[in-house]
């Protein structure tokens, strides 16, 4: 893994914290890329007609900072492209789409989503109806925009539509599209009972982004080397299929977001341990 070029952070960790403290605070920790969430206080659709998206990419630039990869706040926010409310998911849609088209003002050509979710008591196949249909207009637009569309695997307590990797599979064939690949998520890979590996082996180059995060049963994103997770077997599988893409340090607690620099500092130092041949965690 090359951690100058690869390895990221996400400003979502950073919600209590303004913008320019979170890019101050990435340089700090001796980070060049970031995952961009769209995330309020930072960059949401909600105040797109209040953003000036070519100054805060600018801003990003001028840091000495790359945007690696896009994933607009899809749980916290009223977004959900598989709602079987038809105002809801087509709303959810045009809010994505604001993403995918401004992704080229920071020199970006990947945006994640989310597979949404359905209604419990309601037909799940419903739900994954909805979901594909939205996905596949979201690819149309993505294709038009130069910009690759990542489906993100998520865990059941989250979705119950790409809890697996064979439920992604299932998706992602029936959507078809040639700008639509997969993010990886660790948490949820291990949530869901399998490995990184399993996920290289069936997808991949349709892998662009991956996620890591340390988890327990409970399913939190943890700092690196707090949970179950074997670190040193992701980086492993990284570097077994010369993976290239973003590496993406994903710590989403809420007791995090008050910390955030503290927390990130953690998991970098673990990060870093792992990468010189040592114990994922303890």
């Amino acid at each position: 893994m090359d951690f100058e070029n690869q390895v990221c952070i996400n400003n979502m960790t950073y919600r209590r914290y303004s913008f320019d403290y979170f890019l101050e605070s990435a340089r700090r920790l001796g980070i060049r890329n970031i995952e961009l969430s769209g995330c309020h206080p930072h960059y949401t659709v909600y105040e797109g007609e209040e953003i000036d998206v070519n100054s805060l990419a600018k801003k990003i630039k001028n840091a000495g900072i790359r945007v690696l990869a896009i994933e607009p706040e899809q749980n916290f926010l009223p977004v959900n492209i598989a709602s079987h409310n038809e105002y809801l998911r087509k709303e959810s849609v045009r809010q994505l789409q604001f993403y995918i088209e401004n992704a080229a003002a920071f020199d970006c050509n990947q945006v994640i989503v989310y597979p949404g979710k359905g209604i419990m008591d309601y037909p799940k196949e419903e739900a994954r109806k909805y979901c594909c249909e939205s996905l596949c207009e979201l690819e149309r637009i993505a294709e038009k925009c130069g910009v690759s569309l990542l489906l993100q695997n998520v865990s059941h307590c989250i979705s119950g539509l790409t809890p697996s990797s064979d439920a992604v599979a299932d998706i992602i064939g029936e959507v078809g599209g040639k700008n639509l690949g997969i993010s990886v998520n660790t948490s949820a890979v291990y949530a869901g009972g399998e490995m990184l590996n399993d996920y290289f082996n069936r997808f991949g180059e349709k892998i662009k982004a991956v996620q890591i995060s340390d988890s327990d049963e409970e399913d939190e994103q943890l700092v690196l080397g707090e949970g179950n997770q074997d670190i040193r077997q992701h980086i492993d599988t990284l570097a077994a299929y010369a993976y290239e893409g973003p590496v993406v340090l994903e710590i989403t607690m809420e007791e995090y977001a008050d910390g955030a620099e503290e927390f990130y500092a953690k998991s970098i130092e673990v990060l870093k341990e792992a990468l010189k041949g040592g114990a994922g965690h303890e």
